[in-house]
Formats: structure tokens, C-alpha cells, sequence
């Protein structure tokens, strides 16, 4: 058998290199087949090409190889840490000559031969120098090369398992580990919003013609001085106008007719009674808004025959029923539960109400309520108005009489209220906001209204893109990582609870309003005693916190936390509303259910942890604080890529601040016992997920709250859909920021009930082929009945009574 010694030469001028000479070697092995040539592993020289060393001749001949140093340096990195001998290439190694044998086929010679010219001549372009080497050597040199690769990769696989064991479990979810992004939005510091004047100047409730007792009550309660839409609105309502009232949140609109109201009815000699009815109508979006309305009314009103009351979805219909059977002068509804009484309550007439308010206008077009206002509208109307031939037959002979309109004229400049034997009915329209539906809905409800603004300068050319927010309400945005939504919203509730004694928290489904709730209640609010001693490496790790630990805890928050949304029934949510109004410090964890009229007076801080779907709701989140002049502070979470929902407000007159939420994590630190932030946060993010891990019930609460999550995120309305967009966020880091674990697929199939962790089925009795052995005792076997003995071709299939047995002696 035969094998070729190559030496290889370079021309400097062209760098191409050709063969010098082949010199035939002899050798002595017979074992194998003549059309195959054999190699010899020449470590010597392949050392040297691994280390990179060039030579200016490589010429070695087969059996002059020795065991140097170098051949043991190969052999040893051909070895795994492991200690066992592994020969990916299929080499076999002789233990006292350490050479090498492999079979190839002649006809790939010329292959490895081209191969090797090719990497030879690239190999000479940059170090310039003529080498004589055989062509099999750079293929072994190739297999090393691939040996050594997959020896390191198979060394860095068993550091990472031994890393991972012995690791911290900060490490396990790689919560700082994300792609640093910059925040491109630029603010307007010379920016200089739409401001409104709240309070009038001088006039107060006593300058005007109301009853006594009505300036008392008002006092009583800290309402002495008018505000400007009270002003403005209040001389126009009493006059008996239709009114088409905007005003910003929190300037006293609801004031601005229930004094009115109050007094026109208070004024009617004699005294209205009980059998009267219904005189004045006021319809609200919200539950929780009809309630403080009759509160407010409550308040204010000393004349005990007007009775104020109330209707909405939720209460018993028949205490409701009762309550209008009696008589109801002043009724608040909404909108779904007015018009179910009026079609199916045959006691509730409305054929005197001379006063309808349609309060927070604009609320009750986007929750879609326009077509039942509407035939609120006409069934009022139809009641009010009767067929009588006489009044058609005069109205006609005074067509071309002018007496009519000063008859007209002299009636709209009284309060129709004050009149009980009047016809006609007043319309109130109130709003925030000034959108093309209210103006439609008002040319619908009143044939023609004054309108009033508190803006001077606006009134005559208002602009729709402009936004009025209190100038005493600092607004701000804050930008985080997805991965870090969860934790910074701990940290900022910490922080700003010391300081802030009421906290709207606004989400965007009812879903994960209950995940937070149950989370931040159960282990952020109260956490382990000695938690600074159980450590796991560097970060601190709270695990089988449950509740049935025997682990001692502490208050961390000395606040409490309550929850509100549409999904809640109604006697949970009057407690709420309730319960967070009288408490001296609170967080509420809610929707917009609540974002509309809802007036807290202590409350000095939004939160609003998800974007609103239209931005009109923005400036009805941010109006719950700095109602009536106070200062409140309202934040807003964005990631990275909604960042532009800045620069979008700024152009209606809107402007925020970038808040730096380093402050507010260095309470992370005190509270997880830890010196760097980012440790601390770690060690929450690593609490909330070993407690959701634990607990089935939270875990499939948050599972739901994502999915709710994602869908919410996908009905955003088509002006800001351009700033919040699905198809550009990450779910992977959405699901982390839920305290999961689990892939976005993963979480779909536990909410579907497509994963091993859901419950399994309860056996169906009927179906199930086994039972214990104390119900097989207890069941007598059923007896079969034969049906061909009781019945027959001309049986009816009813089964006949039998008769009862006669006692004896009757």
C-alpha cells in the first residue's frame, strides 16, 4: 500500500500555490484494501497549525513521529474532564505509539486535495510563506478543530448545570436581563395647558335667591363660596332654560342643579305629597355615581316631604317597586334599570316630570346607552303629552295670532319645577368633555339650550382637541421595562402611601384587578418577620409563604387595600365605595367603572397602570384628584414602545413630566432587607412568583388576568391603537410582569383547560365503574321489570293511578 508525500509552494507574486513534488512512500500494512490509501495523524505539525505557528518547510515522513510532549498535549485535549477517552473522528489510538488509522476512499482524495489548496491559499495571502505539508494533515487538522469545539461546548454545558444548581435563584428568570432601550419622547418644559378657573372671585351661595336652610346645609359641609360653572349655571337653570353645560372634573357640576332642584320644589304651595309622583329625573353612567348623588342630595336637603331616591342594576326590583309605589320626588337612575321600571312598573308614572338631567353626557354615549336614553326621552314625552281635539282646535285658530310667543316667552323665564300644573320639561346636559355625540344627543333631547363654558376665551371658538385638566394635578408618566411593571408598581405603592392618604389604582379589566388584589393583600402588605435571614447566595428568597404558614409576619403597608369593578354585584360594590370613602388612608385597585363623576375629596394620587382606550378617559382618571382646587399628582405606566402617547397628549394641550422611579425602589430595598436594587427587586419578582408557583388559586387568577390583559391591549381605539400596538409587544416579558413562569402558549392552554394542572373532572356516578365499598352496602340492587309483561301493542304508554285501598270501616 502506497501514501504521498505532498509538498505544497506558494508563489508570492500571485498567491496561488501549486504542487512542488509527490514522493511515493512504501508502506508495510497489507490489512487493508488496495484502493485505500492510509493516513498517518501527524500531531506534531497539527499541533503547530492549532497554535498558529508558521514554518517555512513541513516535511515529516510516516514512522518517524514520535511521543513528544506535543502528542500528549493533543491526546490530553482530546480527552473530557470526565476522564473518559472519546474518538469522535473514529481514530483508532495506539497506546504505545499513539498513531492513528483510518480508512478513506481513493476517489476523495482529490476532494481533501482541493480542500487543502484552497485553505492553503487563503492561509498564504496573509503570512507569506511556502510550506510542505501532506494533504490529510489539514483534514485531521479539521477534525481536531471540531473535536476541541465539541469538547468546549460539552465543558460550558456542565458548568452551566453546576452553576445552575448551586446558583442563586436570582439567575433562574434573568429579570434584568433585557435589551436597553432609550426614551426618544422629548417633553415641552415651555408647554402651558388649557387652565380653568375654578372658584369665582366673590360671589358666594348666600348673594343668591336660594332658601335659607339650603345655604345652611351647604355651609355645614364646607360649600360657601360658588364655583364658576355654579355661577354661571345656577341664574340660567333657575329660569327655567335648557342648559348645555362643560365644565371641567371636580368643579361642582352636580351642585350646579341639585340647588336648584331643591329649591324650586321646596317653593310649590302646598306641599307636595306622596301621591304627587315623580317631578324631577337625573340620570348617571355609573352605580357608584347614582349613590353619591343621593348622598349629596341627603345632605342638603332639610325639607323632609321631598323625598329623594334612587334606582340602579344590582338592587332588589321589588324593595324598588315599593319604593316608587310610595312616591318618589326626586328620582337618580341609571340608565338600564329607569327604563326597565318604566315598561314593566305600572306604578311608576311620569307623567309630571318637568325636569330631566342627564348627567356625565358624555359617559353615558360611550357606554353605549344612547338608544335607551332616547326612549327615556319619548316615553317621558309620550306621557306628558295627551290627545285633546280642543288644545289641537285653539293651537290651530292661534297659529297667526302673536300672542302665543309672548305667552311662550314670559313661560321659559320661571322654573317649570315651581309650576306643578306646567307641561313643559327642562333638559340639563353636563359633561367634561365636548365630543359631536353630546351635541346631537342635545339637538335630540331640547329643541333649544343655552350653552355654558367656564372658559371665557373658549366659549365661542372652542376647540375639540383641547383637554382641560386641573392645573393643580402634577402629571407625570413613568417608563419601564415590561419585565419590570410588577415590581416598580410595588415599589411606588410603598413609597407614595407614606405620603398620600388615598390612591386610585387604575387597570384595565376586572380580571386583573382581582389577581393584584389578591396579591398585593396577601404578600406585599404582610411579609415574613425574619425574612432578612432566609437568603439563597446574594439575593434574598422568600418561598412556601402560604396561608397556612406558621411563619411570623408584619405589616409592611399601614394602608388598606380595597377593589372595585363592574363585575362585582351590587352589595359588595356600595360597601366598597362606602368603606373607601370613610377610611383615613386606602388604596383602590379598580376600572373605569369608577372614573367618571366619582368624588373622593382626600384622594391625592392616580395611578393609572394600563392606557386608557380613548384618551377622553385619561382626563376622567386623572379628574378623580384636585377636585375643588386641592393639589393631587397623577403617574401613568408606559413601556418604551408607548412612549409617543407623550407627545400625542401634548397635543391637546396635555402635558406630562418623566418621573424617575429610582426613588421610589429604594423602598424595595428597606422593605427586602437588601443594599443594590436590583437585588431587591429581584427578591419581590422571586416572592410573587414562588407564592402564585404555590398557591393554585392564584395561579390560575393570574393566568386569567393575562389573557384579559392581552384582550384588553387589543381593543384600544383606532387613534391611539397607533401608540399601544399588540403585534409589537412581547408576551413572553407580559407573562413575567403577571409573576408567571410559564410561556404565553402555556398560559392559553391552563385557561382553556388544555394543561395537566387543571383539576381533573369529578366521575360521573352513572359512568363510573367503581365505588366505595360503604356506598356498595347502602345501595340495594334495583330490581328490572319485565316490559312485555305490563304493557302491549295497544297501550297508550300512560301509566293509570292506582287506586287507593279503602280502610276499614269507611
Amino acid at each position: 500500500m502506497a501514501s504521498f508525500d505532498v509538498t505544497w509552494n506558494t508563489k508570492a507574486a500571485t498567491g496561488k500555490a501549486f504542487v512542488r513534488k509527490r514522493k511515493k512512500v512504501e508502506t508495510s500494512d497489507e490489512s487493508h484494501p488496495k484502493k485505500s490509501i492510509k493516513l498517518t495523524n501527524l500531531k506534531n505539525e497539527n499541533h503547530n497549525l492549532v497554535n498558529k505557528k508558521p514554518q517555512s518547510t513541513v516535511k515529516k515522513k510516516i514512522g518517524n513521529l514520535s511521543t513528544d510532549k506535543s502528542s500528549n498535549l493533543i491526546r490530553s485535549q482530546q480527552t473530557r474532564k470526565d476522564g473518559a477517552t472519546k474518538n469522535i473522528n473514529k481514530i483508532d489510538h495506539n497506546k504505545n505509539s499513539g498513531l492513528g488509522t483510518k480508512k478513506f476512499p481513493s476517489k476523495k482524495l482529490s476532494e481533501t486535495t482541493a480542500t487543502t489548496s484552497q485553505h492553503f491559499e487563503k492561509h498564504s495571502e496573509t503570512q507569506n510563506f511556502s510550506m510542505d505539508v501532506n494533504p490529510t494533515e489539514n483534514f485531521n487538522q479539521t477534525l481536531i478543530k471540531r473535536k476541541h469545539k465539541k469538547d468546549k461546548l460539552a465543558a460550558k454545558a456542565n458548568a452551566t448545570d453546576s452553576v445552575q444548581i448551586n446558583a442563586t435563584k436570582s439567575e433562574s428568570h434573568k429579570l434584568f436581563n433585557v435589551i436597553h432601550k432609550d426614551v426618544h419622547v422629548k417633553t415641552n418644559p415651555r408647554g402651558k395647558p388649557v387652565v380653568e378657573q375654578v372658584f369665582s372671585d366673590t360671589q358666594k351661595f348666600s348673594d343668591l335667591e336660594i332658601h335659607k336652610y339650603i345655604v345652611s346645609n351647604l355651609a355645614k359641609i364646607g360649600f360657601t363660596t360658588l364655583t364658576s360653572v355654579q355661577e354661571k349655571s345656577i341664574p340660567v337653570i333657575l329660569k327655567g332654560y335648557n342648559a348645555l353645560i362643560r365644565s371641567q372634573t371636580g368643579s361642582g357640576k352636580t351642585l350646579a342643579y341639585a340647588v336648584p332642584i331643591l329649591d324650586a320644589l321646596q317653593s310649590i304651595n302646598p306641599r307636595l305629597q306622596r301621591s304627587d309622583g315623580v317631578q324631577a329625573i337625573i340620570i348617571v353612567p355609573t352605580r357608584e355615581l347614582a349613590l353619591q348623588t343621593h348622598e349629596l342630595f341627603g345632605k342638603i336637603n332639610t325639607f323632609q316631604w321631598i323625598v329623594v331616591g334612587h334606582l340602579c342594576g344590582g338592587e332588589n326590583r321589588n324593595t324598588e317597586k315599593n319604593r316608587l309605589r310610595k312616591g318618589v320626588h326626586v328620582l337618580i337612575a341609571t340608565p338600564g334599570r329607569l327604563l326597565d321600571h318604566m315598561l314593566h312598573t305600572n306604578a311608576f308614572k311620569t307623567d309630571k316630570v318637568r325636569c330631566l338631567v342627564l348627567d356625565e353626557a358624555d359617559r353615558l354615549l360611550d357606554m353605549g346607552f344612547k338608544k335607551d336614553i332616547m326612549r327615556i326621552v319619548e316615553e317621558i314625552d309620550g306621557n306628558n303629552t295627551s290627545y285633546n281635539p280642543l288644545a289641537v282646535l285653539k293651537a290651530s285658530h292661534k297659529k297667526f295670532d302673536s300672542e302665543p310667543e309672548a305667552v311662550e316667552t314670559s313661560s321659559t323665564e320661571t322654573f317649570s319645577l315651581r309650576d306643578p300644573k306646567s307641561k313643559k320639561r327642562q333638559t340639563i346636559l353636563l359633561s367634561a368633555t365636548l365630543t359631536q355625540g353630546i351635541a346631537e344627543l342635545a339637538d335630540f333631547t331640547m329643541k333649544e339650550h343655552t350653552y355654558i363654558d367656564t372658559l371665557d376665551e373658549f366659549t365661542t371658538n372652542f376647540s375639540q382637541d383641547v383637554m382641560i385638566i386641573p392645573n393643580t394635578v402634577k402629571q407625570k408618566f413613568v417608563i419601564t421595562h415590561v419585565k419590570h411593571r410588577l415590581f416598580t408598581l410595588s415599589a411606588m405603592l410603598l413609597s407614595l402611601e407614606k405620603t398620600c392618604s388615598k390612591m386610585f389604582v387604575f387597570m384595565g379589566t376586572s380580571a386583573m384587578v382581582d389577581f393584584h388584589y389578591e396579591l398585593f393583600t396577601k404578600h406585599l402588605a404582610r411579609m415574613p418577620l425574619n425574612r432578612g435571614r432566609m437568603k439563597s447566595g446574594d439575593v434574598l428568597v422568600l418561598e412556601g409563604m402560604e396561608e397556612d404558614s406558621d411563619e411570623e409576619e408584619e405589616d409592611i403597608l399601614e394602608v388598606e387595600f380595597f377593589k372595585l369593578h363592574g363585575s362585582m354585584d351590587q352589595k359588595a360594590r356600595k360597601e366598597v365605595f362606602k368603606g373607601f370613602r370613610e377610611v383615613k388612608k386606602g388604596i383602590l385597585l379598580c376600572t373605569d367603572v369608577v372614573a367618571r363623576g366619582i368624588d373622593v375629596p382626600t384622594a391625592d394620587c392616580i395611578i393609572q397602570y394600563n392606557g386608557p382606550l380613548k384618551i377622553e378617559d385619561y382626563i376622567h382618571r386623572v379628574g378623580r384628584t384636585g377636585r375643588a382646587g386641592k393639589s393631587g399628582s397623577s403617574y401613568i405606566f408606559l413601556t418604551h414602545e408607548e412612549q409617543d402617547f407623550v407627545a400625542m397628549m401634548e397635543e391637546h394641550k396635555v402635558y406630562l413630566k418623566q418621573e424617575d422611579t429610582e426613588p421610589h425602589l429604594t423602598e424595595l430595598c428597606v422593605v427586602m432587607e437588601e443594599e443594590h436594587l436590583e437585588k431587591a427587586a429581584i427578591a419581590l419578582q422571586r416572592h410573587y412568583e414562588n407564592a402564585i408557583a404555590s398557591n393554585k388559586e392564584l395561579h390560575k387568577m393570574a393566568c386569567v388576568a393575562y389573557t384579559s390583559w392581552s384582550r384588553f391591549y387589543n381593543t384600544f381605539s383606532s387613534k391611539l391603537r397607533k401608540v399601544f400596538d399588540f403585534k409589537q409587544v412581547n408576551l413572553g416579558h407580559y407573562v413575567t410582569s403577571f409573576g408567571l413562569k410559564e410561556t404565553p402558549t402555556q398560559v392559553a392552554n391552563i385557561v382553556r383547560g388544555q394543561m395537566a394542572k387543571k383539576e381533573p373532572q369529578k366521575l360521573n356516578r352513572k359512568l363510573a365503574t367503581h365505588e366505595d365499598e360503604e356506598q356498595k352496602q347502602h345501595t340495594p340492587p334495583k330490581k328490572k321489570k319485565s316490559i312485555s309483561l305490563t304493557t302491549s301493542e295497544f297501550s297508550s304508554g300512560l301509566n293509570f293511578e292506582k287506586k287507593k285501598k279503602k280502610k276499614p270501616g269507611t
